[in-house]
């Protein structure tokens, strides 16, 4: 069991991400994508903290090399700073429907440059499971109804490029990240410095934009601020953290195959929790999906 402890982490993470895109989702109607996206970071840094000090006997991480303090700060700008604002950007211009198609080419390129940086293969069974996983989610994604509409030709390769950009720097977030955890460093601890860094960031630019006041007037809101610390806790903590142990621990590869998986879960969810009718398509790709994950964990 301990050779799947990557793959378990991984797949756990996309039930966190799953869950907390549902909350986020709910409440960025009334406080703003951005703002919540600010206020996520802020709740998550301060759960991180008592997380790290619950588990690791001190509230912030105080062994850290020049080196792993690099790699995690350049991880943290590519993917949480700059990846998530280009994705944010490719909702809006393109619809999440196709932002995140684009997103599923995130195990693909995983997969290769792992191979060439960190000679990390893959047998058979687990390029059929990355196949089947990718190719799930990639149904699921074309089978929800509902087009952007309006979209002109420029608007729409720009949101293309947005998308794509989305996709390179979850790559290049999941890459830089394993350089700093290769020699075994805390996954909790870089998980911390890496949600630090992105908080100085967006924040940074909310003071020279002048919305730190609306920000937190609207992120401390009765029906806001519960909700933002929920979802903050379940996916930039907990889901995150668990993201860093999925790439210490197993194939770059197979973990972002897992991880790519919360729109299946979704779409699990509204069939069976919700009741809500679900095409053959969408069943077809769930069952194409998790027949992947299968194959990943019977490797």
């Amino acid at each position: 069991m301990i050779s799947l402890f990557g793959e378990a982490a991984a797949f756990t993470a996309a039930l966190c991400w799953a869950s907390s895109s549902m909350i986020f989702s709910n409440i960025g109607g009334k406080a703003g994508a951005q703002t919540v996206n600010r206020g996520r970071l802020a709740c998550s840094i301060f759960c991180l903290t008592i997380l790290h000090w619950i588990l690791q006997g001190q509230p912030w991480p105080n062994a850290v090399t020049w080196e792993q303090l690099g790699w995690l700060s350049l991880s943290s700008v590519l993917g949480l700073v700059i990846g998530d604002a280009m994705l944010f950007q490719a909702f809006v211009l393109i619809g999440a429907r196709l932002s995140m198609l684009l997103m599923s080419t995130v195990p693909i390129m995983g997969a290769v440059l792992a191979w060439v940086l960190f000679d990390e293969t893959l047998r058979p069974i687990e390029i059929t499971g990355i196949a089947c996983g990718v190719g799930g989610v990639l149904i699921v994604i074309l089978g929800k109804k509902g087009r952007p509409i309006g979209l002109e030709g420029r608007n729409y390769a720009i949101g293309i490029l947005f998308g794509f950009g989305g996709a390179v720097g979850q790559v290049a977030n999941l890459i830089t990240a394993k350089y700093a955890l290769i020699d075994g460093y805390s996954a909790l601890s870089a998980t911390w410095i890496r949600t630090l860094v992105a908080v100085i960031a967006m924040w940074g630019l909310a003071v020279i934009l002048g919305r730190v006041r609306r920000t937190v007037t609207a992120c401390i809101a009765p029906d806001v601020g519960k909700w933002l610390l929920l979802g903050a806790l379940i996916g930039p903590a907990i889901g995150v953290w668990l993201s860093m142990l999925a790439v210490q621990n197993a194939n770059v590869g197979i973990a972002s195959t897992l991880m790519a998986l919360p729109p299946v879960i979704l779409i699990v969810y509204e069939g069976l929790i919700l009741r809500k009718p679900v095409g053959i398509q969408a069943v077809i790709g769930t069952c194409l999906a998790f027949g992947g994950v299968t194959l990943l964990f019977m490797h």
